[in-house]
């Protein structure tokens, strides 16, 4: 799988259904205005916090709590 947005979980695909969405990586950043927005991002975009989504099972967790 390509590492991309359109492939994170840390990205959201707004229902307008268009070619971008928001990265919710990290918390929104402030605008000048008092408001706060996530980064816009299109589908093909990446970075270094990419996120498989969705993310893989971890059987140790699994263990812990069927033990």
């Amino acid at each position: 799988m390509a590492e991309m947005c359109a492939n994170c979980r840390n990205f959201w695909q707004p229902p307008r259904g268009d070619n971008g969405g928001l990265c919710r990586a990290h918390p929104p950043i402030a605008q000048g205005d008092g408001t706060a927005l996530w980064p816009s991002v299109s589908r093909s975009d990446w970075c270094g916090e990419y996120r498989v989504s969705p993310p893989p099972p971890n059987p140790g967790i699994r263990r812990l709590v069927t033990a």
